[in-house]
């Protein structure tokens, strides 16, 4: 990549290039050093899920992403220095909480704040016919049109033996 600006960051050497160009650079309003990563091989698969892990950066790492977006059809990111950390790649993969260990996602539980969980409750079921199990529908079905049918017969013998 040659002499590109990304506007409010200066290039000043490129330290690595694994396919993520990893610059040392600085920021022009306050001075401030910074590394910009840009992603060689464009929006590739691989790195579309590497620029994911970002999204899935814990809040005390999240913070260290100062900026990221395209240059010249490749993705970039913008983060302090990552001292400790061989690449981009290598800081991702151990920070990001999706690829974290069960035992490390266990022990973050109780680094944070608890956060309030609102408990949703079942509706409660309605007490009609629809809430019985079906032989209890069918039960009450048949009792229903024998009813009816009694009903009819007592009617229809009242009009016919009716003294007149």
């Amino acid at each position: 990549m040659d002499q590109v600006s990304l506007g409010r960051f200066e290039l000043l050497e490129l330290r690595r290039d694994d396919g993520i160009q990893t610059y040392h650079a600085r920021e022009i309003a306050t001075k401030r050093p910074v590394q910009v990563h840009v992603f060689a091989n464009g929006p590739s698969p691989d790195n579309l899920a590497l620029l994911t892990k970002v999204a899935y950066l814990p809040d005390q790492e999240r913070h260290r992403v100062i900026d990221r977006g395209m240059i010249q059809g490749r993705p970039y990111v913008v983060t302090d220095r990552l001292a400790g950390f061989a690449s981009l790649r290598e800081w991702l993969d151990q920070k990001s909480v999706a690829m974290q260990t069960l035992d490390q996602q266990f022990a973050q539980l109780f680094d944070s704040e608890p956060t309030r969980v609102q408990i949703a409750t079942r509706p409660e079921q309605p007490s009609g016919i629809a809430s019985r199990p079906i032989q209890s529908r069918i039960l009450a079905l048949a009792l229903g049109t024998a009813a009816a049918i009694l009903f009819l017969a007592l009617l229809l013998a009242s009009i016919a033996f009716h003294p007149r």
